[in-house]
């Protein structure tokens, strides 16, 4: 974590208007890292023909529900971030003691909450009827206690795949969305990262991973002033982009991270008239 943390003091010097929403990233990450250690995750016996429809047909191997979770750790993290919630923007403390209250009268069941999967459209179902509180608050903090469970079952499974050779614009595991393009190496490789899972695959330098298009006339990308390294990559097909960080000018700590410290650039583009389909989860 100290890399991170030097990373961010780097991004709050640089760009003071994000010094919250960056305070507030380190803390969370922070407590899921002291999570990690604790994990207990099954791992999940994949049978061939799983492996075969992933090779041949373009079926992800999971779907969101199937991915196991640590539910006591989870638990206990939902806990410990709502007690960083509380003593972040006042708005966002109003929100975390709505929620725990309504937690308190049993007005939202967590078991649902951590199972079955983790679409945002379940929110409904598990608030029984308590419409007040923030919905996207809510998914936040349920998603973000679930991620190092997530995170530890996909490392289990990436070794099943071939991320070199999958070629498609949702996740060889969970078949998600990816939420940012990311190049390699020397020759600047293409890969996308998972919205869901965090799992990195390849993919062509000029594809849209939202409608398939893979023409050069209809794709361009565009980057704000003394600021190369982040670029976002807009389709003229769909009008939808995804933000690419070129990866062999920085050191790449955090994905995310850097992600949130250039919301500037998703203001940029939603001015030109693009949408993002997978945002950032930690965007206000």
């Amino acid at each position: 974590m100290e890399n991170l943390k030097k990373r961010v003091q780097q991004l709050k010097k640089k760009r003071p208007g994000y010094k919250e929403i960056l305070s507030f990233y380190q803390k969370i990450r922070e407590e899921q890292e002291k999570t990690k250690p604790f994990l207990k995750i099954k791992s999940i016996p994949l049978k061939k023909e799983w492996k075969d429809l992933l090779a041949k047909e373009g079926f992800s191997l999971l779907e969101k529900k199937d991915f196991p979770l640590d539910i006591n750790a989870t638990l206990a993290l939902f806990r410990s971030l709502c007690e960083i919630g509380k003593k972040a923007t006042p708005r966002m403390a109003e929100q975390v003691e709505k929620i725990e209250e309504a937690i308190a009268h049993k007005k939202i069941d967590l078991n649902k909450a951590f199972t079955g999967g983790f679409e945002e459209g379940k929110i409904e179902k598990i608030t029984g009827g308590e419409f007040a509180l923030d919905k996207k608050v809510l998914f936040f903090l349920i998603q973000e206690s679930i991620r190092p469970s997530i995170e530890a079952g996909t490392k289990k499974l990436h070794n099943e795949l071939n991320a070199e050779a999958w070629l498609k614009g949702i996740c060889p595991i969970c078949g998600s969305l990816p939420q940012l393009s990311l190049l390699k190496e020397t020759e600047g490789k293409r890969f996308l990262l998972c919205s869901f899972c965090g799992c990195q695959w390849r993919i062509d330098r000029v594809f849209c991973a939202f409608c398939g298009n893979k023409e050069r006339d209809s794709s361009h990308y565009f980057y704000a002033e003394g600021e190369e390294t982040y670029r976002i990559d807009a389709c003229d097909k769909c009008h939808q982009y995804i933000k690419t960080i070129d990866t062999r000018n920085i050191e790449l700590i955090d994905p995310v991270l850097e992600d949130l410290a250039t919301l500037h650039l998703d203001l940029l583009a939603t001015q030109k008239g693009y949408k993002r389909p997978a945002p950032n989860p930690w965007t206000p």
